[in-house]
């Protein structure tokens, strides 16, 4: 059971990226193995898709007639965000359902706002990320490991200037609040965009099927945190969830996560990439 726990507080840290919501079912693994129905995973919520009418010359209804001018208005807020052009434009050139989608999507969520374009960055990341985070799992090495050196960046960044939101992260922030992060910090989150949506491509080319971490993962994650000066109540809740007494302070939270995915980041190469893929097969079953 403890390995069980373990995978889901990889999954959570994992998710230190994750721009919309927190990502709450998971694909676990337990001594390596599927669970048994003793211990069912938590629930997979579906995920909510909708067929779009084929275009057959009759006049649009009203409701489109005004979706259509929002969708506008929100490609002209992207336009005016040079940052993330090369996001937008890859993303619509490797997968233009999905883009169309997250932009009727977001299209009406205030587009008189000046953080319109980052909103829509956060929704079409979360959008990508369920429908085609599977894929992303079979990515190589290198862009894994590119994809989590920016999952770390921006929470460095976090860790600078707001502790609470960086806590929020680790444990999925509310798109609102990480909105303005979002904007203030607009070449970073372009470049974790797009760095996910090319993992997604890579995998996509590779199709590499890794094992699930083993116990001895785990077990050598857990003595690279005690080399990284993580006392034991810390390393227990990063791992198993066991919650500190007292609770430790934002500014420890964060601190430790950091930490953690330096930890990770140490591993050898199968280790590490075994359990990067697991973190991505999570986040997709959200």
């Amino acid at each position: 059971m403890r390995s069980l726990n373990r995978t889901i507080r990889i999954a959570i840290l994992a998710l230190a990226a994750v721009l919309a919501a927190a990502f709450g079912s998971w694909f676990l693994a337990t001594q390596g193995d599927r669970p048994t129905e003793s211990e069912p995973p938590l629930k997979v919520r579906p995920v909510t898709t909708h067929s779009i009418a084929p275009d057959d010359g009759a006049p649009p209804e009203k409701g489109e007639a005004v979706a259509s001018a929002e969708q506008i208005a929100l490609r002209e807020k992207i336009g005016q965000t040079p940052e993330y052009q090369p996001f937008f434009e890859r993303l619509r050139a490797l997968y233009p359902a999905d883009y169309e989608a997250a932009l009727k999507a977001e299209a009406g969520q205030g587009m008189d706002k000046t953080d319109a374009a980052d909103l829509f960055l956060n929704e079409s990341v979360r959008q990508l990320r369920q429908n085609r985070g599977l894929i992303g799992a079979k990515a190589g090495g290198q862009a894994l490991d590119h994809l989590f050196e920016l999952h770390l960046k921006v929470l460095r960044q976090l860790a600078v200037g707001d502790a609470a939101l960086c806590v929020d992260f680790l444990n999925g922030a509310p798109a609102g609040r990480f909105g303005d992060f979002t904007g203030g910090h607009r070449a970073l989150m372009a470049d974790w965009a797009s760095a996910g949506l090319e993992a997604i491509s890579d995998g996509a080319e590779k199709k590499i099927d890794r094992e699930a971490p083993t116990p001895q993962d785990f077990d050598d994650l857990e003595k690279r945190l005690l080399e990284k000066g993580l006392d034991k109540a810390a390393i227990e809740l990063l791992l198993d969830g066991k919650e500190t007494n007292p609770p430790l302070t934002d500014e420890e939270t964060c601190y430790n996560g950091i930490v953690y995915l330096e930890a990770i980041q140490s591993l050898p190469d199968l280790q590490r990439l075994r359990l990067y893929a697991l973190a991505l097969e999570v986040m997709a079953h959200e």
